[in-house]
């Protein structure tokens, strides 16, 4: 009986990195259709959204069944409660692929505009290497790493901000208010990609410290 739940504990972990896996894909396939404009590409990420959410409402519930029947204590219940907030955080970010997706889907090419395509790119690149090494985090379970994840939000926050200064100091000849909105929209949820990555190192610091300070 024992053998089986740790095995159950292992699969579930396996599938949140596997969870990862999707959501990374799909913010790199958002990235891409944003670049280039392609709205191909960009129906891919929508199509793709359904598989990123059945997972994560599969993994929340064996992982809610786990707690329920087994009623675990100390570290299992600490892994139990950190699936479940890492899978929720992972779910969220395939969100944000798809919204990001829509803006090329619909043919608006913010990418295009001046400086603010460079910018949006290198935010996108500098978000997704920071969810890339937080899921890297959650594979190894490495408190000490994902101290250095959290410091490289820095980095992103530095470059946000960057980005609206060059997005507000536009022209009315130089885009237009709907390109402009769209653009706007798109360095938040790459900065809110960053955030997701940052709550995940949390969710292992909680795991394998114990400290409640992290939960939140």
């Amino acid at each position: 009986m024992r053998e089986r739940y740790h095995r159950a504990l292992e699969a579930l972990d396996q599938d949140v990195v596997r969870l990862g896996a999707l959501a990374e894909a799909a913010i790199d396939k958002a990235t891409l259709a944003l670049v280039e404009n392609d709205a191909e590409l960009a129906q891919q990420v929508l199509d793709g959204d359904d598989e990123i959410d059945a997972l994560f409402v599969d993994v929340t519930k064996r992982a809610l069944t786990i707690l329920a029947e087994q009623a675990p204590v100390a570290r299992d219940l600490r892994l139990l409660l950190s699936i479940i907030r890492v899978a929720n955080e992972l779910e969220r970010t395939g969100d944000l692929a798809h919204n990001i997706a829509k803006v090329p889907q619909r043919g608006i090419p913010v990418g295009e505009v001046k400086h603010i395509g460079e910018l949006l790119h290198e935010l996108a690149v500098a978000a997704r290497k920071l969810l890339g090494n937080a899921i890297d985090v959650w594979a190894q379970k490495d408190a000490g790493l994902a101290a250095n994840v959290q410091e490289y939000d820095d980095t992103i926050d530095l470059l946000y901000r960057r980005f609206y200064k060059e997005l507000f100091a536009l022209g009315s000849d130089e885009t237009t208010f709907e390109i402009g909105m769209n653009a706007a929209l798109v360095g938040r949820w790459f900065e809110r990609v960053a955030d997701h990555g940052v709550n995940i190192t949390e969710a292992v610091q909680f795991y394998v410290t114990g400290d409640d300070a992290y939960l939140g």
